[in-house]
């Protein structure tokens, strides 16, 4: 036992089986749905296909913003009041203000010494104007109230988001269905085409209305218990299955198919679920949405196919998200907000006029009832990166039946983590630290263990 002990590889090959053995445990223990990232508002909502701004800087009477933005434009205009006082380099806009700063001597009110400002990129139409207001407000004002104040002051509004985080271009959320086979994807793009009839004029709400309608009018007997491979089944499989009586579908079945179709059809969709919490963990028991991105708005628009919301809108027009939805739900506060829907299928006793087989504007406190239901103030939110397959459940013989299966739940499982959102803590952030670390310390183990054999 002595001589074992004082072999060279017994320390590294002790070290490498704890480390292999903490690694089974705490992927045969993990929660089902322990695979996500706390993430904020922004990171997960404000994309990089819209401008926004990193910082800024002050020099004089020009303003210099950091402008972070997946695109390049050559110039920036500098309109005010409606003209166009100066065009300034695209990599480098800065704006010049006027030299009249708030002191306080006079009748005059600060809110009339703010100067209005849009940044319009070119070429003309590569995206949306960056609107500013500052308020530039004079040293003066404030030493001659006895107050030694360093420097002159501009406050600085805009109508794009300002800070550090990371920004997810819409295109990351967006799986690429590789692991589908080119003639479903054809039969796919042939059904979006003669059996959904959407168009290139279509705008993307229309495109979004038929697919959920043609969904709805296909699926009226598919609802109920999936089966097991459909954890893991590509979703035009899934889709064909429940369209032809052979497969039942939850919610996610729905999201997952909804995601595909919208995707192929043109617009970027993102698969969406949510649980509930005990003790900070997620517990399996929630519901599964999308959210489409609206480019002509630079929004993510809530949309459950199973419930038929097509969206969720502010009283302005302005599309609702998920967190959106979610805190409104917390405020128990809908007045003001409609839903797009049908007055078909579960809302058929809406009493709002129009055709069952037309989509309709309706006060979304009507059809609001699985939102309610679901987004508690313990629920975590989850957005699913690609690709859209669900996370392995206890069945492990399906890792051996499909490679992309295996590879995109081992990836989920290290590095490639949901995004979730909540008004809760949660332990996914800790979780993610304790499997890589745990794996890390495996894989130096066992280069060290390899080290020592040879």
């Amino acid at each position: 036992m002595q001589d074992l002990v004082q072999h060279p590889i017994f320390i590294p090959a002790l070290i490498c089986a704890l480390f292999l053995i903490a690694n089974i445990y705490v992927f045969l223990t993990r929660e089902w749905e322990g695979n996500h990232r706390s993430k904020s508002y922004a990171q997960i909502n404000y994309p990089l296909d819209t401008p926004s701004l990193l910082n800024w800087r002050i020099s004089g009477q020009r303003i210099y913003p950091n402008i972070i933005w997946n695109k390049s434009p050559s110039h920036w205009q500098v309109i005010k009041e409606g003209k166009v006082v100066e065009t300034v380099p695209g990599a480098s806009p800065f704006i010049t203000l006027a030299d009249d700063y708030f002191k306080g001597d006079d009748d005059r009110k600060l809110d009339e010494f703010e100067q209005h400002f849009l940044l319009r990129p070119l070429p003309a139409g590569i995206g949306r104007d960056v609107s500013f207001v500052f308020r530039p407000i004079s040293r003066e004002f404030y030493l001659n109230r006895e107050m030694d104040f360093p420097k002159d002051l501009i406050g600085v509004k805009s109508n794009v988001p300002v800070g550090h985080f990371k920004r997810h271009a819409v295109s990351d959320w967006v799986d690429d269905y590789s692991y589908i086979d080119q003639a479903s994807l054809v039969e796919a793009d042939r059904i979006i085409r003669d059996d959904m009839h959407i168009t290139d004029q279509d705008t993307q709400l229309s495109r979004i209305e038929k697919i959920v309608h043609f969904m709805r009018d296909q699926f009226i007997d598919a609802g109920g218990v999936p089966k097991n491979d459909f954890r893991w089944k590509n979703p035009f499989q899934i889709f064909s299955e429940m369209r032809s009586g052979q497969g039942k579908g939850w919610c996610t079945q729905n999201a997952q198919i909804y995601t595909f179709f919208a995707n192929r059809a043109g617009i970027a969709t993102r698969f969406v679920y949510c649980g509930t919490v005990q003790s900070n963990q997620f517990i399996h028991d929630g519901h599964s949405w999308a959210e489409s991105y609206l480019e002509e708005q630079n929004r993510w628009l809530y949309v459950d196919p199973q419930q038929v919301v097509i969206g969720v809108f502010h009283r302005d027009g302005r599309a609702l998200n998920t967190a959106d939805v979610f805190q409104l739900c917390q405020l128990d506060s809908f007045e003001g907000f409609s839903a797009r829907t049908f007055r078909n299928w579960q809302w058929s006793e809406l009493p709002v006029e129009g055709s069952p087989d037309q989509a309709i504007s309706v006060p979304f406190s009507l059809v609001n009832r699985c939102a309610k239901k679901q987004f508690t103030p313990h629920t975590i939110i989850k957005y699913r990166r690609p690709p859209n397959m669900e996370d392995i459940r206890h069945i492990y013989s399906i890792l051996f039946t499909s490679g992309g299966y295996a590879w995109s739940n081992f990836k989920r499982y290290l590095w490639h983590y949901d995004l979730a959102y909540s008004n809760m803590p949660t332990k996914g952030n800790c979780v993610y630290r304790l499997r890589q670390s745990l794996f890390a310390g495996l894989i130096l183990s066992a280069a060290w263990l390899a080290c020592a054999v040879t």
